[in-house]
């Protein structure tokens, strides 16, 4: 039988980024129960591809690229973010074409988790390491993608930056270059250059701030002899934003145009229509709580932590039933490239133990695919005044929207 390919994909979301980290720990700890482990696994066990937009390509970095835990990762990301998200100056001016933002916060505060995660022997030996300039480019690691876009057209594709590309131009780009290109988001950290032609990269929230389909064409360019029926996909949100609302003031329709241009929810009622009633997408994302949550709020993480707690509560069945589908169906082998044979999977029989279906049985009761395509709430823009007229409901307006600041008209 073959196996799955599993795919990860993480969507931006500044600090709310807690949020999908915390709902991957969820499933990773269900995991461990239905599969009969001994430990936890890591996502880079799990998964064949791990890839993600600004808050979501940091944490595809540590949890692919650097191949952490996700516990671990959740109390490192919390550190980052409180460092990176503390104004340059007490009042940040919004627009400020360098970001209200120290870059170079962010930047140190990166490398000082790449160092911390180094696994060379002298550097574990002495405690202390000097590798903060570490490669992205890597082999050994499970196939990490980060997406970006350049500076000069934000309307173009995104930029991936992968782990197993081989190409020339972007060949000598650190970790620490890549987690900055990927997560320069507008108005909040300024751009950077990087790779063999020092082009300059924004993040990658206009247009590709949920990366789902971006990943699953990537996967199917990687695993050519895959069928569709092998993928398999989770992609998990930063939490669903307010109701748009549109007055008459410039700054209201600017606000409400940038959230449509960054929102998560277009790309997931697409896969949700797509995939519908198959078993193999599951998107998972807070559809409320975090709606006063903007990417800066590192101070509110409790509160993300506690409305993700209960998402989780409240979605138990349709998790439950994502990892039966998702992580242990179909898991005795791996698919091969170029081979028409299947060979036994390597992660099966390492020391988190093979697949135990009688144990994951009795422990989840498991229903129908239930998922529905309103899996993502569907707000509205709503217009007042002169615009009423205008009758013009996009229901696309999403959380990401709020990463913009009030603009002055």
């Amino acid at each position: 039988m073959a196996s799955s390919i599993k795919i990860l994909s993480l969507d931006g979301g500044g600090v709310r980024g807690i949020s999908s980290l915390q709902i991957l720990q969820d499933l990773m700890e269900r995991i461990k129960v239905a599969k009969g482990l001994t430990e936890v696994p890591r996502p880079c066990e799990i998964f064949d591809i791990i890839g993600g937009t600004s808050t979501g390509g940091i944490m595809a970095i540590m949890l692919g690229r650097l191949g952490m835990a996700v516990d671990e990762c959740i109390t490192v990301y919390r550190q980052v973010a409180r460092r990176a998200f503390t104004p340059k100056i007490r009042f940040p001016f919004p627009c400020s074409p360098g970001g209200a933002y120290s870059a170079k916060a962010l930047e140190m505060a990166i490398k000082e988790v790449i160092k911390a995660q180094c696994k060379e022997s002298p550097c574990k030996a002495k405690n202390e390491c000097s590798h903060e300039d570490m490669p992205f480019r890597d082999s050994t690691c499970v196939k990490t993608i980060v997406l970006a876009m350049t500076k000069e057209n934000v309307d173009a594709m995104p930029t991936l930056f992968r782990t197993f590309d081989n190409m020339s131009r972007f060949h000598d780009c650190t970790i620490w270059e890549v987690a900055r290109a990927t997560s320069a988001a507008t108005t909040f950290f300024k751009s950077v250059k990087c790779g063999r032609d020092r082009i300059e990269f924004v993040d990658a929230a206009f247009g590709f701030n949920n990366p789902c389909e971006v990943l699953i064409k990537e996967a199917r360019k990687q695993f050519p002899q895959a069928s569709i029926e092998q993928f398999r996909i989770l992609s998990i949100g930063t939490g669903l934003g307010e109701v748009v609302t549109i007055q008459d003031t410039r700054t209201s329709i600017l606000r409400a145009l940038k959230s449509i241009a960054t929102t998560s929810k277009k790309v997931a009622d697409r896969l949700d229509e797509e995939y519908a009633d198959t078993h193999k997408y599951y998107r998972l994302n807070v559809d409320r709580g975090l709606e006063d949550v903007t990417l800066a709020d590192w101070e509110k993480s409790s509160k993300i932590s506690a409305h993700t707690f209960n998402y989780l509560q409240e979605k138990e069945r349709y998790i439950a039933e994502c990892v039966k589908n998702v992580f242990v169906a179909n898991d005795e082998t791996e698919y091969v490239p170029g081979e028409e044979t299947r060979v036994s999977s390597p992660t099966a029989g390492r020391k988190y133990g093979r697949d135990n279906p009688n144990l994951f049985e009795h422990q989840l009761l498991i229903r129908q695919n239930m998922a529905s395509k309103n899996a993502e709430q569907h707000n509205s823009i709503i217009f007042l005044g002169p615009c009423r007229t205008a009758g013009i409901h996009d229901n696309s307006c999403s959380e990401e929207g709020r990463q913009w600041n009030s603009i002055s008209a």
